[in-house]
């Protein structure tokens, strides 16, 4: 499954899913990804100063990647239907 993300809540949003998704807590997330688990809530609270090496090790723990593409003009529905 891919989600579209275009800022840092969405993408705390898309780790929340993905951590659930693989029944883990967010200490079994933290543990695999080198991190402490406050490092967790606060990228999946969408807190802005995380650094880009510690979304990449949360993404590499829970196998997913990013995919850099030209940016869509969705409507308004498109974007709701990401919530």
């Amino acid at each position: 499954m891919s989600q579209l993300v275009r800022s840092p809540k969405q993408l705390g949003v898309a780790l929340r899913r993905s951590r659930r998704t693989q029944a883990m807590t967010q200490a079994d997330l933290a543990s695999r990804a080198g991190v402490r688990q406050g490092t967790i809530s606060h990228v999946e609270n969408g807190l802005e100063t995380v650094k880009l090496n510690t979304v990449m090790d949360l993404l590499r723990a829970l196998d997913l990647e990013i995919v850099v593409r030209q940016r869509t003009k969705g409507s308004h529905s498109d974007i709701e239907d990401l919530f």
